[in-house]
């Protein structure tokens, strides 16, 4: 599962446009997986895949992510918490969500 995820780095958000941030951040991975995972042992390295994209529309991907997300479920009133039910129950609010993602 974790050898997965290495694969699909999919940098999104205004403050991932910082020059240098990709390639710094694929250097900086490989190292700590080098000295945490293989325990210095730079021969297995070359079996380290790790893919970082970096599309160049990333400093609005978040919003248009949560803008699809609201619209997807603009229909579905259990996807959402209300004001009154945000000052009724608080955090504990959130919990009817975790039952409708299981419904769905």
């Amino acid at each position: 599962m974790r050898a997965e995820l290495y694969r699909h780095v999919v940098l999104s958000g205004g403050s991932s446009m910082y020059p240098g941030l990709p390639s710094r951040l694929e250097k900086e991975s490989k190292q700590l997986y080098l000295q945490n995972v293989l325990n210095g042992d730079a021969s297995r390295l070359d079996k380290f895949k790790l893919q970082i994209d970096d599309p160049p529309n990333r400093r609005h991907m978040v919003f248009l992510g949560g803008a699809v997300l609201a619209d997807v479920m603009k229909n579905k009133p259990d996807a959402w918490v209300s004001k009154q039910e945000w000052d009724e129950y608080g955090p504990r609010a959130l919990d009817k969500l975790a039952a409708y993602e299981m419904r769905s």
